[in-house]
């Protein structure tokens, strides 16, 4: 149940309020970019149903939710939840917070937390990212453990490497590769690019979505085992669409775009 509730994540691995215009029932139409926005859109709410053999088995939800100062930088405030389903709750409750920081010029982390509620399994632990020096330093508020390490430049943590990912202008048959700090180890994630095609998303829009199959390596909020498929759209904002995850001998866990809200840029 915890790799069915955190395999969304995976998901969002990869001018103000724009919003492609249609007439009144119609379905708004996702035109192709060529250049994506290099910026974040500050109050995008993105929400995913996770499902598992077409039962919904949880919710997970993303917003960008202003722009804060850390350490004397302005950066991205990122807050992701994640929630099982009232009747999942009965057998593995599951109720995770992450938040994420990023340097709004730079976009790399300055800052990242989790703080995890999973079924008797809980955890709250702290990030924070010196990227002029190299260094991070990890701190546990459940048991006051810390640690120092190195970090390579413009590092992502587990949560930014993937609005990150929406930024770059990908092509298809191509290969991505980020370096991504998680489970207090530096990992480099490697993103295989694939075909474009079609995708529709009931009450949302149609989109030219890029497949995509990231290569996992680190746990953390991300499943390490399973073939892992995802679908972005390639218009201008790159939205993550969808994910699957054939989990071995579980079956597939499918995680599906069901609201959208577009926030704005903001200087």
């Amino acid at each position: 149940m915890k790799k069915i509730i955190h395999v969304v994540l995976c998901l969002i691995l990869f001018c103000t309020g724009w919003w492609p215009s249609a007439s009144a029932g119609e379905t708004p139409v996702f035109p192709i970019s060529d250049q994506p926005f290099e910026k974040f859109f500050v109050g995008e709410e993105l929400v995913y149903t996770i499902s598992y053999l077409g039962v919904k088995v949880g919710e997970a939800h993303a917003k960008v939710e202003g722009i804060a100062e850390i350490r004397g930088r302005q950066a991205y405030h990122i807050v992701v939840k994640v929630r099982s389903h009232p009747v999942i709750d009965l057998i593995y409750k599951v109720r995770d917070e992450h938040h994420s920081y990023v340097d709004t010029e730079k976009l790399y982390s300055l800052q990242y937390e989790k703080i995890l509620k999973e079924g008797h399994y809980t955890a709250d632990e702290i990030m924070t990212y010196d990227q002029d020096n190299h260094t991070a330093h990890y701190f546990s508020r459940q048991n006051k453990s810390e640690k120092e390490m190195f970090i390579p430049e413009a590092v992502q943590d587990q949560l930014s490497c993937g609005y990150f990912f929406r930024t770059l202008n990908v092509k298809p048959e191509t290969q991505v590769i980020l370096p991504v700090n998680a489970d207090e180890k530096n990992w480099q994630l490697e993103i295989d690019l694939k075909t474009i095609g079609e995708m529709k998303l009931r009450g949302i829009g149609v989109f030219q979505a890029l497949e995509a199959e990231p290569k996992i390596k680190f746990q953390g909020i991300f499943v390490k085992r399973g073939k892992i498929r995802g679908w972005i759209s390639m218009d201008e904002r790159r939205i993550p669409l969808k994910m699957k995850v054939k989990v071995p001998i579980l079956g597939s866990v499918v995680a599906k775009l069901s609201r959208y809200i577009p926030g704005k840029v903001e200087a």
